[in-house]
């Protein structure tokens, strides 16, 4: 008989955290303990379990990808107590020794979901010996150690994590390694409609930090700030299919300053012309500049104050800060005041407050209870959110995130990596709930280390978002359509099949793009109001020679590899031409 031991809680010690801070500064309760008060709070336990699994997974695969993994020892080792066990002849418990003493085991990170397990078989000098480790229900699986220094430091008894792949048909179940990261972030679910914080993990482990990142920190944004500058072009009357340089460009300096602004996109490249809808989907960087420069106001520094209103007003920031590089996501912003944001955007233009208390009672009086309510982003109309929230729906559809294109019917959403990838974002939302992840090393130590080249938000953010979505759609809410534009914005709205590239309207095919109207119902043309028609023109001649170029080198390549030379008594077949590789791209700034 196994005598009754009450489960520990092992999820939600950040969102514990949060809720004792809010009832502080709401309800002005300076300590909660469970014998005097009953808390009420937003948190869906399933989703929570589900999100911090999926950051914890997430956070060990980029590691492991860029070989950042280090073994720092076993979570514990219980040899004495297995062979404390196994000298107790009168035990009423006959389980193995090792079962046993893993199933007492209290390790010290206690929130971490990946299953624990022994080690209880490692090569040796006896033939046929292999990693083996026993997990609590009794089973012995195979044991997968990809780490180097783990295979020379493990020993027997020791308790490692593993994640357990489930064996289909023939194939047996088996128990791959997994180490802690030192890489931390953060995900947290908000409902669109309330600001009700459904999920919120503040880090990789409470115990190795109560830091929450998602409410106590502040990262820079990269991309996942560039739907402000588009949202402020759309609400001055610009539409997707308005065409706009992706050229270099150098701005003034603002009052006060010295210096020029040059920024860069990420791979190097300039020189097109693209749709709004276009420049959005796959973060250009220039084109998000060149807005500043008529696209939003007449002058530059005009621009810029339009943002920095507008920012302060969706409660993106407390103060703004006047430079240029805020635009490409220069300032940094606490990820649960950026997911309020797009959950405003999901709303067209209504930004919920995010809490986590619902209501406080104490001797079953209620002391608190939160308000409801919102606050409109009034300076934007209802037209201009919804032909964002479309265009944003691309980003997942044809655009940076679209390696889960098949989401996009669904969710839309941006990417972000900020410069020299110190943090890597993805940001989306459903109809129902807007989620938020951040990835990146800590700065306390007043150091910027980098996750590496490569390491943006669409590679190592967007793989956290997906299984925290479909646990959304799982546990909480059934998975919708994207809403169509609310009455107020189709009274300013036409919907028309547009050509993406090009932003010309057609009458079958391409994709769908709805277009404001002015009083009397009839599209308002913006689609060369930044650039001329013949400029256009002229630029879709060039970029359509070049593509013909390269469809030219690419069938005289194809001609060359298919050539075959004999020469007895062997066959040599000439080798393809070799693209020669692009230097090492600059970074600048902030970018997708």
């Amino acid at each position: 008989m196994v005598a009754y031991e009450k489960p520990r809680r092992d999820i939600g010690f950040h969102f514990v955290d949060q809720v004792a801070r809010e009832a502080k500064a709401l309800a002005g309760i300076e300590a909660i303990t469970s014998n005097s008060y009953t808390v009420r709070t937003t948190i869906s336990p399933s989703l929570q379990r589900a999100a911090e699994e999926a950051l914890q997974e997430g956070l060990w695969r980029y590691e492991r990808n860029a070989g950042r993994l280090q073994f720092r020892g076993p979570e514990a080792s219980v040899a004495k107590a297995v062979e404390r066990i196994d000298a107790d002849k009168k035990r009423a418990d006959k389980r193995p020794a090792w079962q046993l003493a893993l199933t007492q085991a209290r390790l010290p990170l206690y929130d971490v979901h990946w299953t624990t397990a022994i080690i209880v078989e490692k090569p040796g000098g006896n033939k046929g010996q292999a990693w083996k480790v026993g997990l609590a229900d009794g089973r012995i699986l195979p044991f997968s150690v990809d780490n180097a220094t783990a295979q020379k430091k493990l020993t027997l008894y020791d308790i490692v994590f593993v994640r357990v792949v489930e064996g289909r048909g023939k194939t047996a179940a088996r128990a791959e390694l997994r180490l802690p990261p030192t890489v931390q972030g953060t995900v947290v679910v908000l409902e669109n409609k309330t600001g009700r914080v459904l999920a919120m993990a503040g880090g990789f482990s409470y115990p190795l930090s109560q830091l929450n990142r998602a409410t106590q920190s502040v990262r820079q944004p990269g991309s996942t700030i560039k739907p402000l500058s588009y949202l402020a072009a759309l609400g001055k009357g610009l539409q997707p299919n308005t065409l706009i340089e992706d050229q270099e460009i150098t701005l003034p300096p603002l009052s006060g300053a010295k210096e020029y602004w040059t920024p860069k996109n990420y791979d190097g490249s300039s020189g097109n012309t693209l749709t709004l809808r276009s420049a959005l989907e796959n973060s250009r960087n220039l084109a998000t500049v060149h807005l500043l420069d008529g696209g939003i106001e007449d002058k530059p520094e005009a621009s810029l104050n339009r943002l920095c209103d507008l920012a302060v007003e969706a409660q993106i920031y407390r103060e703004c800060v006047h430079y240029y590089p805020f635009v490409l996501g220069a300032q940094p912003v606490r990820p649960i005041d950026l997911a309020a944001f797009y959950a405003a955007i999901a709303n067209e233009g209504l930004r919920p407050v995010p809490y986590v208390v619902d209501s406080i009672e104490r001797d079953g009086e209620t002391v608190y209870r939160h308000r409801p309510g919102g606050l409109p982003i009034v300076s934007v109309d209802h037209a201009a959110f919804y032909q964002l929230k479309s265009m944003m729906q691309g980003v997942l559809a044809r655009g940076t995130a679209r390696s889960i294109a098949n989401l996009s019917p669904y969710v839309a959403g941006k990417t972000g990596t900020s410069d020299n990838e110190n943090d890597s974002w993805f940001v989306g939302f459903s109809n129902e709930v807007t989620v938020a992840v951040w990835l990146g090393y800590d700065n306390a130590d007043g150091k910027r280390r980098t996750l590496g080249g490569g390491a943006t938000g669409g590679g190592v953010a967007v793989p956290i978002f997906e299984p925290v979505m479909q646990a959304v759609w799982a546990h909480v809410m059934p998975r919708t359509v994207l809403a169509p534009p609310s009455p107020e914005a189709s009274q300013q709205l036409s919907c028309k099949s547009v050509d993406r590239e090009s932003g010309e309207v057609v009458r079958r095919g391409a994709i769908e793009e709805c277009l404001r109207t002015d009083a009397k119902g009839k599209i308002v043309d913006t689609q060369y109001r930044l650039i001329s028609r013949a400029h256009a023109s002229a630029r879709r001649d060039r970029d359509e020679d070049a593509r013909r170029r390269v469809r030219r080198e690419a069938s005289r390549e194809s001609s060359r590899e298919s050539r075959t030379v004999y020469v007895a008594p062997r066959r040599v077949s000439y080798a393809p031409w070799g693209w020669w590789g692009w230097g090492a791209p600059q970074h600048y700034y902030w970018r997708w």
